[in-house]
């Protein structure tokens, strides 16, 4: 057995070292695919926090009327306070409103001084216990004496996330084709490193060995490739968290930014990922070498 394991491991040693070229262009090409591969999937995470974090911030705004009653203000409040979607009531009057406006826009003045107190309504500023539950909130109170209208911040965010999503759908388009060309890559070494040896592997064909046996030493050497590539694409990854994304950090400070412990979720994933289609790209392209 243990003959047999040093033969196969001299085996890929010797393909490696025939095909250097093209085994270190293999693991560039793979490099690159699961490099961005794994940046998608890094996108993919961050658009998860960002989602989580904040979706859970989302208020909805109950806009009412000039004409609203005192006891039809009241009960309104005492309704959105007793319903169980609701974890928080806050009520904002014309002039907390309008303060709230010079402050969002203090840098322009000439904005300010166009809106008069008056101008901007009365409202209030809803937290739901889950922020999916928006429409059971506009389908109920919309419809209240003194409401105007009932919105929430979600159609804003939605737009957000959409331009997330297409950055990360983008990186994962792309990382696939790089991925078809990698095996395309690796199947071209594989199948050099069969002719190459064409004669004996015709020669263990005749004396009994399996075809599994021939197979493996073309499959490991597309596997090493495929495993090399791999590591080299987390690291590249863990280089970029370590530097662009540290100083993102210190710049997006109300945002939380994937972290190093995301990076080395994803490390195995592309690992496996490498060495699964180096495996099926060396065992399609060696297949038929052993017709023999």
């Amino acid at each position: 057995m243990a003959a047999r394991w040093r033969y196969l491991l001299g085996e890929v040693g010797l393909g490696l070292r025939r095909n250097l070229l093209m085994t270190v262009a293999t693991v560039l090409t793979v490099t690159v695919s699961l490099a961005l591969l794994g940046a998608g999937l890094l996108v993919q995470r961050q658009v998860q926090i960002a989602r989580d974090l904040f979706f859970s911030q989302v208020e909805v705004s109950i806009f009412l009327r000039d004409d609203i009653t005192e006891a039809q203000r009241q009960t309104l409040e005492s309704d959105l306070a007793e319903s169980h979607l609701v974890q928080e009531v806050l009520y904002e009057s014309k002039q907390q409103a309008y303060a709230k406006y010079q402050r969002l826009f203090a840098d322009q003045p000439d904005l300010v001084e166009s809106v008069e107190p008056d101008f901007l309504p009365a409202s209030f500023r809803v937290k739901l216990t889950d922020p999916e539950q928006f429409r059971a909130i506009e389908t109920r109170f919309a419809g209240y004496p003194g409401v105007e209208d009932v919105t929430d911040q979600r159609e804003v965010l939605g737009r957000f996330f959409q331009i997330m999503d297409g950055f990360r759908n983008g990186a994962l388009v792309v990382a696939l084709l790089q991925l078809v060309a990698g095996a395309a890559l690796i199947s071209n070494t594989i199948r050099i490193t069969a002719f190459a040896r064409r004669e004996q592997t015709g020669i263990m064909k005749l004396v009994g060995a399996t075809n599994w046996y021939i197979r493996l030493p073309f499959i490991l050497e597309g596997v090493i490739a495929g495993v090399l590539g791999a590591v080299t694409a987390g690291g590249l990854l863990l280089v970029a968290e370590a530097t662009i994304v540290n100083r993102l950090r210190d710049a997006v400070t109300f945002l939380p930014l994937v972290r190093t412990v995301d990076v080395v979720q994803t490390i195995p994933v592309l690992v496996l990922t490498g060495a699964g289609i180096a495996a099926i790209a060396s065992f399609l392209s060696i297949r038929r070498h052993l017709a023999v």
